[in-house]
């Protein structure tokens, strides 16, 4: 199977390349602002190093959020026009979810990886993720949206922290409560987006291109997007 993911909730991401849940090809990006003008040209990009053809493709993946409300717009819209005209499967999986894959390789099963984005206006995005004796992740409770501050109660205990959001609050409010991960897995992946996809459809199957919906989480909401 033949993923594209487009990773796109924050100011890093970009789109990767796989097969059968091994990368093949990344590119990434690090400026919010080129995702809508960046995100389809690296994915012809890939095709074109990998030489495939878009009819090639499988699965076309995006985070679905939570982050920033214009970034998942620009990645689910382009994994919705892709499946309507290609004809193609989709599935779309958390950004918190992408980066405590990342960050939990090395994390002893039964602690917790905690992402966290930047959600502007004084709050910031995260979630609680167990690491499993397989050496998944999976969510404790509710991806949220709070103050800085308030993070600490958001804690079943010492956890390791990554994301941007991490790196930025972490001397202010988390010391004490676990460790802040290496700088170079704080950053979302694209590559982690893809994986996740993967195993989510081998496992649970895939979607039609108009159930894509955005989760937002400050608005409590989870939206579909317009056609």
């Amino acid at each position: 199977m033949i993923v594209m993911a487009f990773e796109t909730a924050s100011p890093s991401g970009g789109v990767a390349l796989l097969r059968d849940g091994f990368v093949e090809g990344e590119m990434r990006l690090n400026n919010a602002q080129s995702h809508s003008r960046l995100a389809l040209a690296f994915g012809e990009e890939l095709l074109k190093t990998l030489r495939l053809t878009w009819d090639q493709v499988d699965l076309f993946a995006a985070s679905h959020g939570p982050g920033s409300f214009t970034g998942i717009r620009v990645g689910l819209t382009a994994i919705k026009s892709l499946g309507w005209s290609l004809n193609k499967k989709v599935v779309t999986v958390s950004s918190l979810e992408a980066l405590a894959t990342v960050a939990s390789s090395g994390v002893a099963p039964g602690r917790y990886v905690v992402p966290l984005l930047d959600a502007r206006l004084g709050e910031i995005y995260g979630g609680v993720y167990r690491v499993t004796e397989t050496r998944q992740v999976v969510l404790e409770g509710e991806e949220f949206a709070t103050k800085p501050s308030e993070l600490p109660r958001h804690l079943p205990g010492e956890a390791l922290f990554c994301g941007e959001g991490a790196f930025r609050y972490f001397d202010d409010y988390l010391v004490g409560h676990g460790d802040l991960a290496r700088e170079d897995v704080m950053r979302c992946s694209p590559a982690a987006t893809g994986w996740l996809a993967w195993r989510r459809a081998v496992e649970h199957g895939t979607m039609a291109p108009k159930d894509v919906r955005a989760v937002y989480i400050r608005e409590a909401t989870t939206k579909k997007l317009d056609k």
